[in-house]
């Protein structure tokens, strides 16, 4: 009795390697239109949330707040309730420097 033929399983590195290039191809890119004008109005209104609100997260939508929160994740969940996708806002720590532009970008897992 033959064993039928299984497909080619692609080695783990392969798959590794798509998903490093993945990862340098979105870091290498500019940012979606809203999500550059959310940076934008973080940037703008940082000053005065570091006098305001310093070492809080805040969730903006372009040129809008949607606002403070303990966590990324209560922000996260704010968004997503009013309706937002990942591609419509930004969440940030109110710290000197935030998403500044050599600042370095941490992403993770479910951001590939």
């Amino acid at each position: 009795m033959s064993v039928p033929a299984q497909a080619r399983i692609e080695p783990l590195e392969l798959a590794d390697e798509e998903r490093a290039a993945r990862l340098r191809e979105l870091l290498d890119s500019e940012p979606l239109p809203m999500i550059q004008k959310s940076i934008d109005a973080f940037r703008r209104e940082l000053p005065e949330l570091l006098r305001t609100h310093p070492g809080r997260w805040v969730a903006y939508h372009g040129d809008q707040r949607v606002g403070f929160g303990k966590t990324q994740t209560e922000l996260y969940q704010r968004c997503f309730a009013q309706g937002l996708t990942r591609d419509d806002f930004i969440v940030g720590f109110t710290e000197p420097g935030a998403f500044e532009p050599d600042e370095e970008t941490e992403v993770t897992c479910w951001d590939v």
